[in-house]
């Protein structure tokens, strides 16, 4: 090897040495420990910066799929039932009069499946929670209440027969496709629902995030501290989304509010991204997995969909990891086959019940290329699912 070879190899090793090197936890995507200047990261991530999502190969044979039957889903939730360990259940958005994607809104309501061969499905659908117009469920479990919570997005609205564009509004923010306002309901069997209506509205005038949506809500809870706090993050854009779409986070001591924001009333973070989905691990930090519309992701824009942000404390300061990618488009099956999706959104991650929070599951909605039809995928994360 020539003296230039080695120097070389040299500053090429330092380098990559100095990428790997860490000095804080935050370094570490907080999803793991700084030790010894290198990342240790929990069960169910992995990179140097533990930042990406540890996904594994799981069967074709998965979450919710009846595009065969011309029927097309999208966001979705897992639940284990609290009776019943065999079996779960999956809220999810379906589209009604055989539609596509595209017609999300106004054609999108909200039914209960189940599967009783765990959390991979495939789910059989059992119940209609919401009519059309109902998007976006996600389902929490409520300590304070002793309830879980749906909260979603929508308004009571009859549809054409055929697939077709509506301009319609729930309230304030859009008043062409219904989107903006959240509302909830609450269950004790998640069977029976009773509903609470909107109580997270949009707004009448230009702020930017005046056309609210997509509800990630969590609620905190300490016995020890009689401490309670539903937190909700959601993503805002302007008036009938004319503008970018960008992400905050507000908090109610009771989940029909009112709701206070984080001060001044400002995005978390200035990278565009939607479909925040919210969780505390076991350290007790803030995270958030959320569906990128940077340039090279977005809708059908690009691989690298799926992006995390994390925080010391729920309101803030967050950081959006720019370098790591938490999961792109392609999902690889345990056939040894693969598919490259044209969009894939909806992050939502179901944990262990050890209270390690360790995340076992990636459920989100996905569309093939060259496809008007979209169904809810569930791909196993790390080891020992």
């Amino acid at each position: 090897m020539t003296r230039l070879s080695y120097l070389k190899l040299l500053t090429s090793t330092l380098l990559f040495t100095s990428t790997l090197a860490c000095t804080t936890d935050e370094e570490c995507s907080l999803n793991g420990i700084c030790e010894s200047n290198s990342c240790t990261c929990d069960p169910g991530w992995t990179n140097s910066d533990c930042g990406k999502l540890d996904l594994r190969p799981g069967p074709r044979s998965n979450g919710y799929n009846r595009t065969s039957e011309g029927i097309s889903s999208w966001c979705n939730g897992i639940i284990r039932d609290p009776n019943n360990k065999d079996l779960y259940h999956l809220f999810i958005s379906e589209f009604t009069h055989g539609c596509g994607l595209d017609y999300w809104s106004p054609y999108s309501h909200i039914i209960r499946a189940e599967s009783q061969n765990g959390p991979l499905g495939p789910y059989t659908p059992k119940q209609e929670i919401l009519p059309t117009f109902a998007h976006n469920p996600t389902v929490i479990w409520s300590e304070k209440d002793e309830q879980y919570l749906l909260y979603n997005i929508g308004c009571p609205q009859s549809v054409p027969s055929t697939c077709q564009d509506v301009n319609f509004t729930c309230g304030p923010g859009n008043s062409e496709n219904g989107e903006s306002g959240i509302s909830v309901l609450s269950s004790t069997d998640l069977i029976n629902w009773s509903k609470h209506g909107q109580v997270f509205p949009g707004l009448t005038n230009t702020a930017w995030d005046a056309d609210t949506t997509n509800p990630g809500p969590l609620h905190v809870h300490s016995s020890s501290h009689s401490f309670h706090e539903t937190i909700l993050a959601y993503r805002g854009c302007p008036y009938n989304c004319n503008g970018t779409e960008l992400i905050t986070i507000a908090s109610a001591t009771d989940y029909p509010g009112p709701y206070t924001f984080i001060h001044p009333r400002s995005p978390i973070f200035e990278q565009a991204s939607e479909d925040p989905f919210m969780w505390m691990d076991k350290r007790g930090n803030f995270h958030l997995l959320v569906h990128s519309l940077l340039s090279d992701a977005g809708f059908g824009a690009g691989p690298n969909v799926g992006r995390h942000a994390y925080s010391r404390s729920w309101d803030g300061p967050w950081t959006f990891d720019m370098e790591t990618v938490a999961f792109n488009t392609t999902v690889e099956f345990d056939d040894g086959s693969s598919i490259d999706y044209y969009r894939r959104e909806r992050p939502n991650l179901v944990f262990s019940d050890d209270g390690d929070m360790r995340p076992l599951f990636l459920s989100t909605g996905v569309q093939e290329v060259n496809s008007p039809a979209s169904y809810s995928l569930i791909q196993p994360i790390g080891e020992g699912n």
